[in-house]
C-alpha cells in the first residue's frame, strides 16, 4: 500500500509497512493487491469495510455505488493491458471518506502510474482527496481516448489492406490474420465502452452526492468529464460500426476468393471435357474404327482435342467468365 501525505510543499509518497500508523495528513491511500491479512489490518485502522477482490467483481449495480459509515464507495471497470494481445478489464474501487481518498485495485492500469507521478508535483492547495479523485478519473479517460485513437488508426490500416487501396501492396492479404485482428480491436472497443459506462455512472453519482464533497472547480471538471465520456461513447460506437463493416467485408472477400477458386475448377473441368470425350472415343477397343488405319488419324485426333479445348476457353473469355 502506498500513502500520499499532504505536506507544506505538496504530496509525499510513503510505502506502508506492517504495524505502521496511518497519519492524519494522508490524503490518498493506494491499496494495490492487498492480501487477506493486509485487508483485515486496513479495515481495523481505517474503520471501514474494504471490499474483497470477489466483491469488487460482483455484477450487481447495488454493489457498485453506495454509502456506508459516512463514506462513499464507487466502483469502476478499467481497461488494462490494451497494448498486449490479451487486454483485460479489472474493477477498481474508489472510497472517499472525509478528506481522504482510498483506491483499491488488483491490477496496475497505466493511468494510475502516470497520475501518481504527476500528483507528487501538485501544489499544496490542490492536494485534496476530491482533486486527486478527479485527476485519476481524468487520467483514465485520457487513456481511453488514446486507446480509441490507436484503434481507429489500426482500423484504417485494415480498411486499406482489405480493399487494396494502396497500389504499393504486392502481397496477397492474409484474411485469417485480419479476422483475428478485427476480433482483437473489437474486444478492445467493447472493453472501452464497458469502462466508460461504469465511469459515467460513477462520476454522475459523485456529482450529485454531497458526501463526495465535489465543489467548485472539481464539480465543473466532473461535469466536463461526463460530457467527454458521452463524446467518446459516440466515437466508440462509430468504431464499432466500422469493425462490423470490416468483418462483413473480410468474410465477403473470403467468399469471393472461394468462389473464384470454384469457378476456375469448373471452367477447367468444362474445358477438358470435350478433349476427354474425343480421347475416350478413340480409345475404345473396337476393331473397326476407320480413323485408326488412316495415315493422318493420330494428328487429326490430337488436333480435335486441342481445338475442342481452345473453343470453350475462348467462349468463356468472350463472355467474361474468366
Amino acid at each position: 500500500m502506498l500513502m500520499y501525505m499532504k505536506e507544506s510543499t505538496g504530496l509525499q509518497k510513503v510505502t506502508y509497512t506492517a504495524g505502521m500508523q496511518v497519519p492524519d495528513n494522508a490524503v490518498w491511500l493506494d491499496m494495490y493487491n492487498l492480501s487477506p491479512e493486509e485487508e483485515a489490518c486496513a479495515e481495523s485502522f481505517l474503520n471501514l469495510d474494504i471490499p474483497t477482490r470477489e466483491e469488487m467483481h460482483e455484477l450487481e449495480l447495488s454493489s457498485s455505488l453506495y454509502q456506508e459509515n459516512n463514506a462513499i464507495y464507487m466502483k469502476a471497470t478499467i481497461l488494462t493491458k490494451a497494448d498486449t494481445a490479451e487486454p483485460e478489464s479489472h474493477a477498481v474501487t474508489f472510497i472517499i471518506v472525509g478528506q481522504r481518498l482510498i483506491t483499491i485495485r488488483y491490477s496496475e492500469p497505466k493511468p494510475f502510474i502516470h497520475f501518481a507521478a504527476r500528483a507528487l508535483k501538485l501544489p499544496p492547495d490542490l492536494c485534496t482527496a476530491q482533486h486527486i479523485y478527479v485527476g485519476l478519473v481524468e487520467s483514465v479517460i485520457e487513456r481511453i481516448a488514446d486507446i480509441l485513437e490507436s484503434t481507429g488508426k489500426s482500423i484504417d490500416q485494415m480498411t486499406r489492406m482489405i480493399f487494396r487501396a494502396s497500389k504499393s501492396i504486392d502481397t496477397k492479404p492474409d484474411y485469417q490474420r485480419t479476422l483475428l485482428q478485427i476480433g482483437h480491436e473489437g474486444d478492445i472497443i467493447s472493453k472501452c465502452r464497458e469502462s466508460m459506462m461504469t465511469l459515467n455512472r460513477m462520476c454522475s453519482y459523485a456529482v450529485h452526492t454531497s458526501l463526495a464533497g465535489m465543489e467548485g472547480e472539481n464539480y465543473v471538471r466532473l461535469e466536463t468529464i461526463i460530457k467527454d465520456i458521452a463524446a467518446l461513447n459516440d466515437h466508440a460506437a462509430f468504431l464499432s460500426n466500422k469493425i462490423n463493416f470490416l468483418l462483413d467485408a473480410t468474410l465477403g472477400m473470403i467468399n469471393n476468393e472461394q468462389n473464384t477458386i470454384i469457378k476456375i475448377f469448373s471452367v477447367v473441368a468444362v474445358v477438358f471435357l470435350p478433349p476427354t470425350l474425343i480421347a475416350s472415343i478413340y480409345g475404345m477397343n473396337f476393331k473397326i474404327i476407320p480413323e485408326l488405319q488412316w495415315e493422318f488419324g493420330y494428328p487429326m485426333a490430337i488436333g480435335m482435342m486441342v481445338l475442342s479445348a481452345i473453343l470453350p476457353y475462348l467462349y468463356f473469355k468472350h463472355r467474361k467468365w474468366l
